[in-house]
Order: structure tokens, then sequence, then C-alpha cells
């Protein structure tokens, strides 16, 4: 990845949790048959933690006392904290909270422990991490938070940053393969999310199974690859470049706007919204309506954590203390 990824990797981050916001959005229209929000659930989360294992190669050098101690107060405080205001204020049920409330934070918490601790074996990283993800694909209920899904995706991060000079000589050659599967696999319908990609899934459908992996992978690489191309053909020109840095901004936000997203659409506006009539269309509330009311909803939510960053108690609680 070249000197622009900052600049565009932030764009992607931008895209992932608008890709949230708008999947989160579709719980308003329960009786729409969406064509698009299963594609948005076949990549969105691996597309997260990709690039969460993609950063990860500093703090996992940490010792695993300070990683635990770093990645506690960044991740578990605005877990305890969103679940108790989720309980208390918004009267969620407990045991449906303390599971699901945030949960993507407790993926990446565990991801991270389970990556230093292989990291600590005296074998080659490659190796224990495969044999890591194996192992984690046994525990009872491992895809309960989707652990065993996404650490492969984790683990695939830290790998495309250890190696990025040979991924950067075939990374347009992995991006068309990637889209052609992707596309691929959006005509068959296999973007269609399974409850639970586990060893149980593997042993009794493993073609199913490595079709869930690599839609993952392959939808990340595509969003990757196109938010670049952006970047390198119109990252130049002046309007363009104002809008991709307006968005590569809010990219920057990713932890706070997926805590506030946690209240405003999740808890609040899907709750008590519901879109029982199709707007003018099925196509037009699929395509158009819930996608346009995603991105507002993400830009306010931004709006929010801008306002509400400064006050010391709210960035150390709900926001990981971000600065």
């Amino acid at each position: 990845m070249g000197k622009d990824r900052i600049a565009y990797l932030d764009l992607v981050k931008f895209v992932a949790i608008l890709l949230v916001c708008i999947g989160h959005c579709y719980v308003m229209s329960p009786n729409l048959e969406s064509s698009i929000r299963p594609i948005i659930y076949s990549f969105h989360m691996p597309l997260f933690m990709l690039l969460c294992g993609y950063f990860s190669p500093h703090s996992l050098e940490f010792s695993i006392r300070t990683l635990v101690v770093k990645k506690g107060k960044q991740l578990l405080i605005p877990v305890v904290s969103c679940t108790i205001l989720t309980i208390v204020l918004v009267g969620g049920e407990l045991r449906e909270e303390l599971i699901g409330c945030v949960w993507f934070f407790k993926t990446l918490f565990v991801c991270y422990l389970i990556a230093k601790v292989t990291k600590c074996v005296k074998i080659p990283i490659e190796i224990t991490f495969l044999l890591s993800w194996v192992v984690l694909l046994f525990i009872p209920f491992g895809g309960t938070l989707m652990i065993n899904f996404l650490y492969f995706y984790f683990c695939m991060g830290y790998l495309i940053h250890k190696y990025q000079n040979a991924f950067q000589a075939y990374k347009f050659f992995l991006f068309c393969i990637s889209l052609f599967f992707f596309s691929l696999s959006i005509c068959m319908n296999w973007t269609v999310p399974c409850d639970k990609v586990d060893i149980n899934l593997l042993i009794n459908s493993p073609m199913t199974f490595f079709i869930q992996i690599f839609v993952g992978l392959s939808g990340a690489i595509v969003v990757i690859g196109i938010c670049e191309l952006i970047y390198k053909f119109f990252g130049k020109k002046r309007i363009a470049e104002n809008i991709l840095s307006k968005l590569s901004i809010i990219g920057r936000y990713t932890l706070g706007i997926y805590v506030v997203q946690t209240f405003i659409i999740e808890r609040s506006v899907t709750k008590y919204i519901k879109l029982n009539e199709v707007i003018i269309s099925s196509t037009f509330t699929d395509f158009i309506f819930i996608p346009l009311i995603g991105f507002v909803l993400c830009l306010i939510c931004y709006y929010i954590v801008c306002l509400t960053q400064p006050i010391k108690i709210i960035n150390i609680l709900f926001y990981g203390n971000q600065q």
C-alpha cells in the first residue's frame, strides 16, 4: 500500500461504518425483501476486521498486560458503558444486551488477545495464525459473536500489512480476481450470510463454509481497491478532493460513530419507525430510500461524536478515550 495509504484507508473506514448504518436501517422495513442488505452483511464486518488487523502490528508488539490495559480502555470500557446505558435508559433486555450491545468491540478485543498469544509462540506467525483459527472453530459458542469467523480476517489484515510490498506488486491482479468472484457471488446468491460460520458448517457443508469466507474477503478487497482507485483518479481534482477529504475525516471516527449509532439507529430510529408500507416501490426503498436514510444518520452520528468528544467523561466512557 502506497504513499496515500492513510488517505484512502480512511475513506475505506468511512465506507465500512456507512455500510453498518445502512445495514441497520433495513430493520425499519421488515417486510422488504432486500437485495442490498444481504450483500452488505456478507462483507462489511470482515472489512472492518481486516482493517483492524492491518493496523494491529504496533499494538501486538506490546506485552500481553499492556495490550489488555490499552485495548481494555479503548474497547471494553465503551462496552460496559453502552451496555449499562442501554439497559437503564433504553430498557434493553439484560441477557440480550450483555451479549449483543456493541458486540464488535468484544470480538475485536478477543481477536487482539488471541493474536498476541499466538505471536508469543516461537514458530512462524503464518502457521500459528492458521492453527489458532482452526482451534477457534472448535470452541463452543465461538459463533455467537462471530469470533471464529472474523478472526480469520483479522489475521489476513495483519499478514497483508506484513507482506505489503508483495501485495503491492500483485494488488491489481488480486483486485480483479476479487471483483470477479464477488460479482459472481452476487449473481449466484452466495452473499446471503449464514447464521454461524463454525466447525459444524465446515463439516456439514464445506463448500458453503469456504464460499462465505471468500465472499467476505473478496468484498473487503473490492471496497479497498475501489477506494484506492477513486483517490488515484479523482483525489487531485479540487471538488472531488474536498469531498474525499471530508469523507476520510469521518472515517477516522468509526469507533465513536459505531457507539452512537447503537443508540440513534439500533435503539431509537429503527425501533420506533417502521416502514410497513413500501415507499413508492420496493426497488426504490431498497436501492435509494433506506441507503439515503443510512447516509444521513451516519452523518448525524458523526456530528454527535464531534460535539460530545470534547467532554472528557463521555470521551473516556463511550469513545475509548479517542484523541
